[in-house]
């Protein structure tokens, strides 16, 4: 089993999860693809122009598994994540209702099935949304899934009072170099409310790398995982920037 810490490396993120040991990180923050496509059967949206500029189109990976393999996948991730984690440990996973046949599909239909426990439900409120579509309501906010093994350990009082509640509103990152990615203050509230300088901080979805680079940045230490290669050298250039 793996001790090592401080490092971001380009790896499939289950195999590198299942090489950690039991009890070994204090929190995750994460957001895995949303499987939008897959969710659609290989469709996307196209009902209006501006899809064209918000698809979320990874460089290696096409966000098209079949639905059930995609959730097994994230059951499978969320459990293992559920066993690295200390018994006072927590777990933020971004994910969003996805639709499909005029439905609104929830991550509970698969959180519910895992060893995790949902010890809060935070809504990111992104005050914006890229779809004009008139016959459902303007899809303005993501869910953080705040999981744990037991009760986690917190230090709210460490927050900026703007994010005392569960409603967090913070403006997307722009895309950049990558198509989805984490603003810096959700991952610091993340990081803020559930972890001590020197606290390990994992993402094994690391992307561009903004949870590494604001764990770095804020003393903790940082694990993180990406199965593209471009992305990883983005985020260790990211986390060269922060350290100069």
């Amino acid at each position: 089993m793996s001790t090592k810490t401080n490092f971001i490396k380009c790896a499939d993120a289950l195999s590198e999860l299942k090489k950690l040991p039991d009890n070994f990180v204090n929190t995750v923050v994460t957001s895995p693809p949303y499987n939008k496509k897959g969710i659609q059967n290989g469709r996307t949206q196209t009902s209006n122009q501006i899809w064209g500029k918000h698809n979320i189109d990874y460089n290696n990976y096409h966000d098209n598994m079949p639905e059930n393999e995609y959730q097994n996948w994230m059951i499978e991730i969320i459990n293992e994540l559920h066993r690295v984690i200390t018994d006072d440990g927590s777990i933020f996973f971004n994910h969003k209702p996805r639709r499909n046949n005029n439905q609104a599909r929830l991550p509970t239909e698969f959180l519910h099935k895992t060893n995790a426990n949902i010890y809060q439900l935070i809504i990111w409120n992104r005050k914006n949304s890229p779809n004009i579509r008139k016959d459902h309501l303007l899809p303005n906010t993501e869910h953080i899934y705040w999981l744990c093994k037991n009760k986690p350990k917190t230090f709210r009082e460490n927050l900026d009072s703007r994010f005392i509640t569960e409603i967090w509103e913070i403006n997307p990152e722009k895309q950049t170099g990558h198509p989805a990615p984490f603003p810096p203050q959700l991952v610091q509230n993340c990081i803020i409310l559930t972890t001590r300088e020197g606290d390990i901080v994992l993402d094994p979805f690391n992307g561009s790398g903004t949870t590494s680079s604001n764990a770095n940045e804020l003393n903790r230490k940082y694990i993180g995982y990406d199965i593209d290669e471009e992305y990883v050298i983005q985020a260790k250039n990211r986390l060269e920037r922060s350290n100069s």
